[in-house]
């Protein structure tokens, strides 16, 4: 049997309200669409949860989960990523970015369906132009969605084009008036998704087939409806992941050592962003690029030619920095946390004739600002290879 999991918040989890006239969806959205596509459904979806912020987010789970595993995927995400006014669009759009970097290491050839969040009226929203406390709108986190589903290749479903909750009818069609639907309307969501995939994706039976010997929903984990237990979702065997060491870049002790200390340090740093590059390609696809510096080492006498040498160096070096951090920025390679991009770096020139404490000090500034810089750069791609 086709197995599906569903990350998604509390819609898909199957909150249908705030009082006993509304219990838990039994079944919940991602349960009935398998019952309808004939799939095993893992829904992993947790209450009160976004793309990318709390222990218990998208970007969290994904470490405890293999892609490669399922047939179909869907996020159930949006509402909390625009109701909870904590995320921004740069934290959402790195989240999403984590997804589909970990979605293309792992080999996954899974249908993936991009689930847009519903109109919700929580933070006094009357329409899908109100703003947040962050200014931000609901057509904007649903913009962001659809972008970067389209970006990737995923399918996506947009409720927007035929809505389901409207500001005429959420009254009715919401359990609690706000934000969740009653289990009537999640049974109508329900087979709306499951028949787009059934017209989108290939192979899907269109009558259910008879259950193989496994139950076709599985116990559902506890911790959604009681988040102080541990969390309890299988994790499954993952492959050794080679992470990216750390740099450390000699400083300049000694001022008759200038040459030494630029040429070592200037192949050091070209080493570390050529092996940025390369797992660049292997993970998020990139070009192939290979980044190098030409320039002859005059010796360590304190010479024209070694002023030279060094200003070219450290002009050469800030350009190859400056690029693999374009490339990063680009990719979503950036802060997790706060969807930040990287700054371009700004060296000083180390230009001048005299070698003394302020030459030194200059020299060694800039290969802090490097090192920093790169060692930033490791940390967030090594938090994409860990799953993080």
């Amino acid at each position: 049997m086709a197995k599906l999991l569903c990350l998604g918040d509390s819609i898909m989890w199957g909150v249908t309200g705030f009082d006993a006239a509304h219990p838990r969806a039994d079944p919940t959205i991602p349960d009935k669409i398998g019952e309808l596509i004939s799939a095993q459904v893992d829904n992993l979806a947790v209450s009160a949860t976004s793309v990318n912020d709390g222990d218990k987010s998208m970007v969290s789970l994904l470490p405890t989960v293999n892609l490669a595993d399922y047939d179909y995927i869907i996020l159930g995400y949006g509402a909390n990523d625009w109701g909870l006014n904590i995320e921004s669009l740069e934290a959402l759009k790195s989240g999403l970015g984590m997804f589909s970097s970990m979605f293309s290491v792992s080999g996954s050839k899974a249908y993936v369906l991009v689930d847009l969040m519903i109109e919700s009226f929580i933070n006094n929203a009357t329409n899908l132009d109100s703003p947040n406390q962050l200014g931000i709108t609901q057509n904007q986190v649903m913009d962001v969605f659809k972008s970067w589903a389209t970006e990737n290749g995923y399918h996506y479903y947009d409720w927007r084009e035929d809505p389901i909750v409207t500001p005429q009818n959420y009254k009715t069609v919401l359990g609690d008036g706000c934000l969740h639907p009653n289990f009537a309307t999640q049974m109508q969501m329900a087979q709306r998704l499951a028949d787009y995939i059934k017209s989108t994706a290939k192979d899907v039976p269109t009558e259910p087939s008879k259950p193989d010997d496994k139950p076709t929903n599985p116990p559902t984990p506890t911790y959604p409806d009681k988040p102080n237990q541990p969390d309890q979702p299988v994790v499954p065997d993952k492959p050794v992941v080679k992470l990216i060491d750390q740099i450390k870049i000699d400083r300049l002790n000694d001022l008759f050592g200038i040459g030494t200390n630029v040429s070592n340090g200037t192949k050091n740093v070209i080493s570390k962003v050529n092996e940025l590059y390369s797992n660049l390609e292997t993970i998020m696809g990139t070009d192939p690029q290979k980044a190098q510096i030409s320039l002859a080492m005059p010796g360590n006498a304190l010479t024209r030619s070694l002023r030279n040498y060094v200003l070219a160096s450290f002009q050469q070096l800030e350009s190859v920095v400056n690029d693999v951090i374009k490339v990063c920025n680009a990719n979503w390679i950036v802060n997790p946390q706060t969807g930040d991009s990287t700054p371009t770096l700004n060296l000083q020139r180390v230009d001048q004739l005299a070698t003394n404490d302020v030459y030194k000090k200059a020299v060694n500034d800039n290969w802090g600002q490097i090192e920093t810089t790169l060692n930033n750069l490791i940390q967030y791609l090594n938090q994409v290879l860990k799953g993080e």
